[in-house]
C-alpha cells in the first residue's frame, strides 16, 4: 500500500477536563493538545493498520507519543497482513544496511569495507570535535527506558564473564581475558587496585595469598622494579608491606 500524503497540518487545541483533587475537590484542567481533523483521522485509521509508525511519523509531523495516543483514542491495532509486510519491509532494509556496513563479510572471516571504516572513523571524530552527540548520551536522553535496560544488560555479561574467568583460575585452565580476579583472596576495591598497579610496575606476589600462607599482604620488588617512594607510602596506607626479594640462587 502506497502511503498517501497527511491531510493539512497538524493543530493544537485548548482542552478542559475536569478532575478531582485528593481533597475531593472539582476542578478544570486546561491544556494544549494536538487534534485531529475529520480528514486527518480517516487518513490515520486507513494507513495505520498496514503501515510502520516511522514512516507515519514522518509523513504527519506526530511525535511517537502522538501517535500512539491517536491511535489509542481511536481504537486502531496493526493487521496481521500488516505485520507481515512490515517485518518484510524491515527485513530487506536491515539486509541492505548489513550489506552496505560490511557485516555480513565480518561474519564470514573479512574485514570492513574501506567506505564503512572511513564512515566509522569520520563518526568518532565528528564526536570528539562536538559536532555529533554520542549515540550512547542521545539514547539516555531519548529513551532513558532503553538506557537502563542496556546498562543492566552489560552489568549482567559483565558479572558472567568474571564469574567464568574464576572458574578457569579455579580449576587451573587458560585465562581468556585480562580482568584483575583473584581467586580464593577477598580484598577491598582500592587494595585490589594496588596489586594490580604495583604489578603492572614491575612488583610481584605470591599466587597462594591466603592468611595461612602470610603472603595475604605481601608486594616483593627487584632491580627490575619501578619503585617510587609515593606508590609504595599508599600501599603501605592501604595494609601492604614493601618487601625486596631475595634470591636464593
Amino acid at each position: 500500500m502506497k502511503l498517501e500524503p497527511f491531510p493539512g497540518r497538524l493543530e493544537k487545541k485548548k482542552i478542559e477536563q475536569p478532575y478531582v483533587t485528593k481533597t475531593g475537590l472539582t476542578s478544570m484542567m486546561r491544556t494544549t493538545r494536538y487534534v485531529l481533523t475529520n480528514e486527518q483521522a480517516e487518513w490515520l485509521r486507513r494507513f495505520y493498520p498496514d503501515i510502520e509508525n516511522p514512516s507515519l511519523m514522518k509523513v504527519s509531523g506526530m511525535t511517537h507519543a502522538t501517535l500512539h495516543r491517536f491511535a489509542r483514542e481511536l481504537g486502531l491495532t496493526k493487521s496481521e497482513r500488516g505485520i507481515r509486510r512490515i517485518k518484510k519491509r524491515q527485513a530487506a532494509h536491515i539486509k541492505r544496511v548489513c550489506e552496505r556496513n560490511g557485516y555480513y563479510d565480518s561474519l564470514r572471516g573479512h574485514l570492513p569495507s574501506a567506505e564503512c571504516r572511513a564512515g566509522t572513523a569520520r563518526m568518532w571524530q565528528e564526536i570528539r570535535e562536538g559536532k555529533r552527540e554520542h549515540p550512547i548520551l542521545k539514547l539516555k536522553k531519548e529513551n532513558p527506558r532503553r538506557y537502563n535496560q542496556r546498562k543492566k544488560r552489560i552489568a549482567a555479561t559483565r558479572r558472567e564473564l568474571i564469574r567464568k574467568e574464576r572458574m578457569r583460575l579455579a580449576y587451573g585452565l587458560e585465562r581468556k581475558t585480562r580482568l584483575t580476579i583473584v581467586v580464593g583472596c577477598r580484598y577491598t576495591r582500592s587494595q585490589t587496585a594496588h596489586r594490580h598497579n604495583a604489578m603492572k610496575r614491575g612488583y610481584f606476589y605470591m599466587e597462594d595469598c591466603s592468611e595461612v600462607s602470610g603472603e595475604r599482604y605481601n608486594i616483593y620488588y627487584d632491580h627490575n622494579t619501578r619503585r617510587s617512594a609515593l606508590f609504595e607510602k599508599n600501599l603501605i596506607k592501604d595494609g601492604f608491606k614493601i618487601i625486596e626479594w631475595e634470591d636464593d640462587t
